[in-house]
């Protein structure tokens, strides 16, 4: 029997040499993923820290990068569906939110939150392959951080979808 599968979402774009136009990692290739992360931090994550961010919807994954891209959507963006075993899913972590967890977003590279404190620890022990937070621009939708480190990043599989953004939200 087959396993159950679960499916998670991510808006994101390749990463190119400025020089060449070469593509150095592609959207849905989590192998080298998760470095646009760690360059500036996040809410979940310190600088340094590789993560790669995900939506439990294409459309809070839609809303959550125009959230952090204020002024024009990003050029060339895709859409990733990623699968994975609904087990994993499941064993996702889910934190203890400190205080303050949903604050406006802040510049994320200068400091250490208690956010961040939770998304590095949770990093750094390993346990599992997903940490599950709720998201502040919609809070009855989840967000999950997905240690692309983790043996169990095997057992995922992503697809590339062309994705256009709605220019109504810039």
């Amino acid at each position: 029997m087959a396993a159950r599968m679960a499916t998670l979402w991510r808006l994101a774009q390749d990463w190119l040499d400025l020089d060449t136009g070469t593509v150095l990692c592609a959207a849905e290739d989590f192998s080298c993923a998760g470095r646009g992360a760690a360059a500036v931090g996040g809410r979940w994550n310190s600088v340094g820290s590789v993560v790669i961010y995900l939506a439990d919807s294409l459309a809070l994954a839609q809303l959550e990068k125009r959230v952090h891209t204020p002024l024009r959507p990003p050029r060339e963006m895709v859409a990733v569906e990623v699968s994975l075993p609904a087990a994993a899913l499941e064993a996702a972590e889910i934190p203890v939110l400190p205080a303050g967890w949903n604050a406006d977003n802040v510049d994320w590279s200068v400091g250490r939150t208690a956010t961040q404190a939770i998304g590095d620890a949770w990093l750094e022990e390993g346990a599992t392959l997903l940490l599950r937070v709720p998201s502040v621009v919609v809070p009855a939708g989840w967000n999950y951080l997905l240690n692309p480190a983790h043996p169990d990043g095997r057992k995922l599989r992503t697809r590339r979808i062309e994705h256009r953004p709605d220019p109504r939200l810039w």
